[in-house]
């Protein structure tokens, strides 16, 4: 026992001599306490380390590359954001480790060195701030993690707990630079600008609102609705109201309606699996519920439902169409790899005797695979292989997989569904085309052999499908309808007299019998909230099933109109002006939509216009160049109008309808969201005097800001396709400066409105924070809304007090007398 110890105490003596020589010579980083002014060697930087976490984390470290001691460490983080400031050597670091304690005893981690998102350089002489480390669990060994750059914020804290360094410069170290803070000591050396995050004041209350906006902004009951194969029974899901969702049943013979199933979180998944199995499922705490209801008619006739229950850990990956007491069915074993299987589904019993076998597996030949389609007989012929960074998808034949496609390749194509016999993928894609065309590709060529539907300038929206998962139609928008154009002429002739039926509608067939004599249509319009019929083919009529927004069947709703004009350079353009019934010119509120590329307004029923069209506003929304359904060249022609052409667009759709239609240039404001937001600050820096007021929701103030504080600049392949889109910081910075408003707040003349969500990933808080900020200092102190849990979008507590606010706001500001004049024009 003697000697051990004196072993023991001769080793731990030889490493403490080690280390005193050693020592010396390492990178070390020491933490620089409040109030604290460090003299930097030549050699050395500061890294201001930020944590925002919304659990408890024992311990998060960083450290700089080939060191092992001498890291940045904090520990016992609580929830919200945490900061240390750290004196550096210079060189290339890493954030190690994210320490969870799940109770007193158990510590987890996540390691982040291995991915190249959390690395960062340190440079001399200056504060290095590399951005926020985003902590969220989305389960128990789960947490969506990133960098995010708040850099205001983190100035904020600098500035409160280390005044002293304000001369030091301090730089964001991410994927692109931020010429923000650079911009905001200038301006902090020329404002009075708060030294903290100024108080923002609500929007003034409104005065009685015609139409409460809890009636308006309600979401609709109706959810998705599903055929049985045989015509007769329709499952509906519908929403009843906060944390109250329901399938209910209506059979079409006797028109009974029966409640089948109650969940508090949406429905994942509902479907036949014949005529007389309904399937569905939910989540639920620690996983999925999977069900299923058959029903059966008793000796008297009447119709009786007995409820299956599924295997635990597993879900329903799909039916087969001619064994309905047979489905496909993905479950883990205990490594946690995937066991695809038919499963039986004809009783409780069945279920219950099943067994799943390794034998039985039917993804032999595949390692980390995470997704599976089968072909019309229930042949797995798909499958979705994780492979490095990136997903490839592998196609079966005669029982051996080969690679068909990365999804790195798929930007411009997108498969919708397998054919029946499993050799064809069809797919939608604009690939070397002018539109989104509709298009089968041959798996075993591995190229696209057929086009199943091209109109010139026509993006294909969805296609549709009949009983044998063959294509007989497509669906796409024209003039804001949606519609439908069949293959076949007797579908082709059914659709055209539902048209002719109710003009000026969306009509469009839901859902189908396998005999095509029964059909589920829903019908809205601009000033119909939508309503599901029953569609008799046989006998020629059509019955009302249910109503999206029953309570609003008395409220006055105000009509939409297309408008049609060209661009200053030529382009087709459309608007859609909704305009309220009343006397004399109405106020009118423009409201760009967000997106831009790739979104589009249209003449469905939108509960945001009507409620502003409630309060006497006419409501005007552009289809400006890059909104979609216009075709590839329209959707490119809004890649590089940021700012500019984009706005010009909505500039001449505001031009026509005060030159055409009874609304007032003297009474305007602009409200948007999320590009929308960012082009309603746009206008008002362009056009300070044409707005009486300018409201940005979840909006972007400063675009070099969306690359480093979005989750679409999250992955190397995300940020590539943000350049893609948007260009790239690192060579067009001064052009993003000038098209953002955050640089040119003097201008916004206009009050404003801002609300975000807290938890916007899309856009981060980030950006009103600065764009709230500059507009104090600039003496032109904003009202708004902050929703602590909100992410890009609302929930409907947060919708119904947000547009309440945003009511408020344009009542003070749209009253007959203009608080000073305005021009109609630019």
């Amino acid at each position: 026992m003697g000697n051990s110890v004196v072993r023991a105490a001769r080793t731990w003596c030889a490493l403490l001599c080690v280390f005193a020589f050693v020592a010396p010579a390492m990178a070390r980083m020491q933490l620089v306490k409040p109030g604290e002014m460090p003299v930097l060697a030549p050699d050395e930087g500061m890294v201001l380390m930020a944590v925002d976490t919304s659990q408890t984390l024992e311990r998060v470290t960083l450290n700089k590359d080939g060191q092992v001691f001498g890291a940045g460490v904090m520990t016992q983080i609580q929830p919200g954001r945490s900061y240390r400031l750290y004196v550096a050597p210079v060189g290339d670091y890493a954030w190690k480790k994210i320490t969870v304690a799940s109770n007193a005893s158990v510590w987890f981690g996540f390691n982040l060195e291995d991915s190249e998102e959390f690395r960062f350089r340190v440079e001399p002489g200056r504060i290095t701030y590399p951005g926020d480390l985003l902590f969220r669990p989305t389960g128990v060994w789960r947490a969506d993690t990133g960098m995010v750059n708040r850099a205001l914020a983190a100035m904020d804290w600098l500035q409160a707990q280390h005044p002293g360094l304000q001369q030091v410069p301090f730089a964001y170290s991410g994927h692109y630079p931020d010429p923000f803070p650079a911009f905001y000591r200038q301006v902090q050396a020329t404002h009075n600008v708060p030294a903290s995050e100024p108080v923002l004041a609500a929007p003034p209350a409104p005065g009685k609102l015609p139409v409460a906006a809890d009636v308006l902004l309600r979401p609709g009951r109706l959810r998705a609705a599903y055929l049985n194969p045989r015509g007769d029974l329709l499952a509906m899901e519908t929403w009843e109201g906060k944390d109250k969702w329901q399938i209910e049943l209506i059979d079409l013979l006797d028109s009974t309606r029966t409640v089948l199933a109650t969940s508090v979180t949406p429905f994942d998944d509902v479907r036949w699996s014949g005529s007389d199995a309904l399937l569905f499922s939910a989540r639920v705490v620690g996983g999925h519920l999977e069900r299923v209801l058959r029903t059966t008619r008793d000796a008297g006739g009447k119709r009786r439902w007995s409820v299956i229950q599924l295997p635990s850990g597993g879900t329903v990956l799909d039916v087969l169409d001619d064994q309905p007491d047979l489905v496909l069915y993905v479950s883990f074993d205990s490594h946690g790899d995937p066991l695809v299987r038919y499963l039986p589904i004809g009783s409780q019993a069945l279920v219950d005797a099943d067994r799943p076998r390794m034998r039985d597996r039917l993804n032999v030949g595949l390692t980390d695979d995470v997704n599976w389609m089968a072909d019309g007989r229930g042949q797995l012929r798909l499958a979705t292989v994780k492979r490095d960074d990136d997903y490839v998808l592998m196609h079966r034949r005669g029982g051996e997989y080969s690679e068909v496609m990365r999804f790195a390749d798929m930007q411009d194509f997108e498969p919708v569904a397998l054919s029946y016999e499993g050799e064809e993928i069809y797919a939608i894609t604009d690939k070397d085309r002018g539109q989104r065309d509709l298009v089968a590709y041959d798996i075993a060529s591995r190229k696209i052999t057929r086009t199943l539907f091209s109109k010139p300038g026509v993006d294909v929206k969805a296609p549709i499908f009949g009983p044998r998962r063959e294509v007989v139609g497509v669906r796409y928008y024209r003039d804001g309808h949606l519609l439908s154009e069949y293959f076949g002429a007797g579908d082709a002739r059914l659709a055209e007299s539902l048209r002719a039926a109710m003009p000026d509608r969306n009509v469009v067939v839901v859902d189908r019998s396998r005999d095509g004599q029964q059909a589920v249509v829903w019908v809205d319009a601009g000033d119909q909230p939508g309503q599901l019929y029953h569609l008799d083919v046989q006998k020629h009529t059509m019955a009302l099933l249910a109503e999206d927004r029953l309570w609003l069947e008395k409220v006055p709703l105000a009509p939409t109109r297309l408008v049609s004009y060209r661009s200053r350079d030529g382009l087709p353009l459309q608007a859609f002006l909704t305009l309220p019934a009343g006397q004399g010119k109405r106020p009118l509120v423009v409201m760009p939509h967000g997106g831009p590329i790739g979104v589009a307004d249209s003449l469905a029923f939108d509960a945001e216009t009507q409620f502003l069209a409630s309060l006497g506003y006419a409501v005007l929304r552009v289809n400006f160049r890059g909104s979609e359904g216009y075709g590839r060249a329209f959707r490119e022609a809004g890649k590089a109008g940021f700012g500019t052409l984009i706005e010009d667009d909505i500039d001449l759709a505001i031009n026509k309808v005060l030159a055409e239609q009874p609304v007032d240039g003297q009474r305007m404001c602009v409200v948007g969201g999320s590009y929308g937001g960012y082009s309603s600050l746009v206008m008002a820096m362009r056009w300070p005097e044409r707005f009486r007021c300018v409201g940005s929701i979840a909006g972007v103030s400063d675009r070099i800001l969306l690359y480093t504080a979005s989750d679409s600049g999250r992955t190397a392949k995300l940020r590539a396709e943000l350049e893609r889109y948007l260009g790239d910081p690192r060579t067009e910075a001064a052009q993003m400066q000038d098209t953002s408003p955050l640089y040119h707040y003097e201008r916004i003349k206009t009050p404003v409105l801002l609300a975000h969500g807290l938890e916007d990933r899309r856009v981060d808080y980030e950006h009103m924070r600065r764009m709230q900020r500059l507009l104090v200092a600039g003496g032109n102190t904003p009202v708004g809304m902050t929703f602590e849990k909100a992410g890009h979008g609302f929930d409907e507590d947060d919708e119904i007090r947000l547009w309440t606010g945003v009511a408020g706001f344009l009542q003070a500001h749209l009253e007959a007398a203009p608080a000073k004049p305005a021009s109609g024009a630019p």
